[in-house]
């Protein structure tokens, strides 16, 4: 709570801050950081699952592009850049100038993901360019720890062995390829019917166990196929997302979630010396310097080349810009193996900690660049098409007024993918302001506004527009350019929903009925009418008077 009100403070940094205080380079109160970490990895492991929740598998699928694409650059380019920074200017050998470059290079998947649902931007352009990349740097990982015992000075087969590495190499691509079919395979035969079985039976205790068995089991899963814990439990909240019981799933782990994930920020807090930092002040802070701004620049331009607008990419530069967790594996295992001094890990680790730190600030300082740098004119608010192509199955608004923007926030809180469209500019960048998905264009004048924000894959579109003509059109324009999306509309009156039913519209909703029913149950509950007879009621009335306007409309044609 105390760093909560800091400005541009996060919770993330108050368990970091506790871990610093309660840990072996604090007060002492926990020395065995190493005992804890083996639970706190499990808050990883959630915070994944979660987010697989909130996906499916066609979602996953149309953010491939940047996933593999945009991620695999990142990872390859720092890699490279960092490795050769490494060994040209601190001297350091070419295996190790490798690990140096392949653990800077990786960024927090937990830190990065919290920060990013604390601000509402995990639907944003550059929410999902960061996802991707971290979802292929949860894969980078398992490359990574086998290279390490390969390229060091201890490894029986000599040093670099390129015959060594690729057998490896192949031996772990199919060990991960079996155990992700095996996961994929077994949770579309097995997850429903069993949680049907036991959702029959009733017994919520039953229920929460059987979430924690998938979690626990699809994690060790893919451990001990040598990927990551959390890969495994990401897959898990994936095929969980596609049965009806995910939003009971996701209620019973958000406590062992938020719980283990405090957890594992305050292990990464207990690896921050602030002694160390103090006595190497310079050293550590042109290191942290320039591991920011550096990485900063390489994924900004990284995203520039596969599509992603220039304020988005660098958004994108600033959140994965610090080190993450994975740097502490892979730096350990170095020393382990001989490639890495005890000394030199130590400042590394305090390097990561420290940038992990600054992940709030980072990510408020891209906000603020965006709000000061995004030209405000009608033809940057104009739709472009490199910024929607990786959504499948969104849905478009159509009208960001106030019942569009209600809509908007319903499905930013689901974490459900949308596009809307507006035609007054001021809307529009009280939308962008918001980092929303908002862009200025009539849906009903021409079909290329549509194609531009996706329509051909997109599932529904809510047509919130000021007047009927504009509704009207909008409707038309869908039902005859793109028949694939079910259109909801807002009817002004009778006629009006009659016309936008011949135009296409799968739903029609009269503006008047539901308002008027809302102020209908508060009147009756204030005349102290039980509840679920007020509820009787109301329903009863609106099948009534939608019947009614049914039979009107076949009898007056």
């Amino acid at each position: 709570p105390l760093f909560q009100k800091i400005p541009g403070g996060s919770p993330v940094l108050g368990y970091l801050a506790a871990g610093v205080l309660i840990g072996p380079y604090g007060l002492s109160i926990i020395r065995n950081v190493h005992g804890t970490k083996a639970i706190a990895e499990f808050g990883v492991v959630f915070l994944l699952f979660n987010i697989g929740l909130e996906l499916s598998v066609e979602r996953l699928s149309s953010m491939k592009k940047y996933v593999f694409g945009l991620g695999s650059a990142q990872v390859l380019v720092t890699t490279a850049v960092v490795g050769l920074a490494a060994h040209r200017f601190a001297a350091l050998p070419g295996p190790a100038a490798i690990v140096v470059g392949s653990g800077l290079a990786l960024s927090s998947t937990a830190v990065v993901l919290q920060v990013l649902q604390e601000r509402g931007e995990s639907t944003s352009r550059h929410g999902r360019a960061t996802f991707s990349v971290l979802l292929f740097q949860d894969l980078a990982v398992v490359v990574l720890l086998i290279l390490i015992p390969l390229i060091s000075p201890n490894s029986s087969k000599g040093g670099v062995g390129f015959q060594a590495i690729l057998e490896a190499m192949g031996m772990a691509a199919v060990k991960a390829i079996a155990a992700i079919t095996a996961i994929i395979a077994g949770g579309r035969l097995f997850l429903r019917p069993i949680y049907r079985q036991i959702a029959e039976n009733r017994n919520a205790e039953i229920f929460s166990a059987n979430t924690l068995l998938v979690i626990f089991g699809t994690s060790l899963l893919t451990a001990r196929a040598g990927l990551s814990m959390a890969l495994g439990a990401f897959l898990a909240g994936l095929l969980l997302a596609e049965t009806e019981f995910s939003l009971q799933v996701e209620s019973d782990i958000a406590p062992y979630r938020g719980l283990l994930l405090g957890l594992f920020f305050m292990t990464v807090g207990m690896s921050i010396d602030p002694k160390l930092f103090l006595s190497n002040f310079p050293a550590v802070s042109l290191i942290l310097g320039l591991l920011i701004i550096g990485k900063t620049l390489l994924v900004t331009f990284i995203g520039r080349v596969f599509g992603v607008s220039t304020i988005a990419a660098v958004r994108v530069g600033l959140l994965l810009a610090p080190g993450g967790e994975f740097a502490f594996v892979a730096f350990g295992e170095a020393v382990n193996q001989g490639l890495l001094s005890p000394q030199l890990s130590s400042l590394l680790f305090l390097v990561v900690g420290l940038s992990m730190a600054m992940t709030p600030y980072l990510a408020a300082g891209g906000q603020f660049l965006a709000s000061k740098f995004e030209q405000h004119d009608v033809r940057s608010l104009l739709p472009v098409e490199s910024e929607t192509d990786d959504l499948q199955g969104h849905i478009i608004i159509l009208g960001f007024g106030r019942v569009g923007q209600i809509i908007a926030q319903l499905l930013s809180e689901r974490l459900i993918p949308f596009v809307a469209l507006d035609v007054r500019s001021d809307r529009v960048a009280v939308g962008r302001a918001l980092d929303l998905p908002v862009y200025f264009g009539d849906a009903g004048s021409r079909e290329v506004v549509l194609h531009k924000v996706g329509a051909e894959r997109a599932c529904a579109a809510a047509i919130t527009l000021d007047t009927p003509g504009a509704n009207y059109r909008a409707v038309w324009a869908l039902s005859k350019y793109f028949p694939n999306v079910k259109t909801f509309v807002r009817a002004h009156d009778v006629d009006h929903g009659v016309n936008l039913e011949k135009a296409g519209a799968s739903a029609v909703v009269p503006e008047t009925l539901e308002p008027s029913l809302q102020l209908a149950a508060a009147v009756l509950a204030q005349a102290k009418l039980p509840m679920s007879e007020i509820a009787t009621t109301i329903n009863e009335f609106r099948n009534r008077h939608l019947s009614e306007l049914t039979e009107l409309c076949s009898t007056s044609g």
